[in-house]
């Protein structure tokens, strides 16, 4: 079968022919409908992602059909059977340890996951381990349903944890609406704690996604690039600030904007990193992270998508075309998210 892998970081990704993986065990073979192109994606290429073993088939936001099983792989435990549109959930942690029975398997220090440790979806098939990594996706189209097992997922992971700070009028700064934006602009509006009292703002760079901010939830687009001009365009501190990009400057822009006793809350994995004291972020603000979510909050997800209460923008591209989405990922030329097809 046909597989994108990166042998060695700085080098181009390669097409390469590979033998189709057989599943043992309680192992389950999917056939990728689809893989999304994350910002995660270039940064395994460049080496700056940690946990990455090469050679490796990249691929990490995944969506196929499930079309053979192991012996033990107990698909009806599960309520899945051989044919089922599925999204592969990607923390593939311990299953023992304290936080995977917590259900937070993404925490897990042994997880393992598809496109840095385990070979991923930018190829024809994979093997997932278990079949409670797999979340059916009823009559969604799968290529289109693929940005879920990333971008819609890690999008409600962070408005939950943002939720304390969604009170009644609060004050939401969304950094960067492209793949993963488009569902947290939703998904403030969606959140039952969050309701729609919400004034949320999204700034980004690119005028193309403000145009469509405004008609997943955004009350203002800011194209603005300075602290000062986005406050007045706020007219407030923002409660909120969840920053999907994570560069230098977006974190500096956060944490410069953030409200007394607010949150920021970083999703982007730009490598940008911000001192913290008592002149920054503002006083008893809080900084933190989101890292992909939970298995609940896939299924969440799915369940939003199934009912459709989300919207999402995909653009398909062949799975030969790698190199070419990762180039255009990096100059800023994707609107909502790329997914490759085999």
């Amino acid at each position: 079968m046909r597989a994108v892998r990166l042998h060695a970081t700085g080098e181009p990704l390669r097409l390469d022919e590979v033998e189709l993986p057989d599943p043992i065990g309680a192992q389950v073979r999917v056939r990728v409908a689809g893989a999304g192109v994350c910002r995660t994606d270039l940064h395994i290429v460049d080496g700056i992602q940690e946990r990455v073993e090469l050679p490796r088939t990249l691929g990490h936001e995944i969506a196929g059909t499930i079309d053979a099983a192991g012996p033990d792989a107990d698909l009806g435990r599960h309520h899945l059977a051989i044919g089922d549109a599925v999204v592969v959930y990607g923390g593939w942690g311990c299953g023992t340890c304290a936080e995977c029975r917590a259900g937070v398997e993404q925490r897990c220090e042994r997880s393992v996951a598809p496109g840095f440790q385990a070979d991923g979806g930018y190829a024809e098939a994979m093997i997932v381990p278990e079949a409670r990594h797999l979340v059916a996706l009823g009559a969604l189209d799968p290529a289109h349903a693929a940005p879920l097992g990333d971008a819609g997922m890690t999008a409600l992971r962070a408005v939950r944890r943002a939720d304390p700070w969604l009170a009644e009028d609060a004050r939401v700064l969304v950094i960067g609406a492209g793949g993963v934006g488009q569902f947290v602009l939703q998904l403030l509006r969606l959140v039952p704690a969050a309701g729609r009292s919400l004034h949320v703002a999204v700034r980004d760079l690119e005028p193309s996604r403000l145009e469509r901010a405004g008609a997943l939830g955004a009350d203002l687009g800011l194209l603005a690039d300075d602290p000062g001009f986005v406050l007045d365009g706020i007219g407030a501190r923002p409660n909120v600030v969840i920053d999907v990009v994570g560069s230098e400057d977006t974190l500096a822009l956060a944490a410069a904007a953030v409200a007394p006793g607010g949150a920021v809350i970083l999703v982007g994995e730009a490598g940008g990193t911000h001192p913290f004291g008592f002149a920054s972020p503002s006083i008893e603000a809080w900084m933190t992270t989101v890292a992909w979510g939970a298995p609940a909050d896939l299924h969440d997800v799915v369940a939003l998508a199934r009912g459709h209460r989300l919207t999402w923008e995909v653009e398909t591209m062949p799975l030969d075309a790698a190199s070419e989405a990762h180039e255009r990922l990096r100059a800023g030329h994707v609107t909502g998210r790329l997914v490759l097809v085999p």
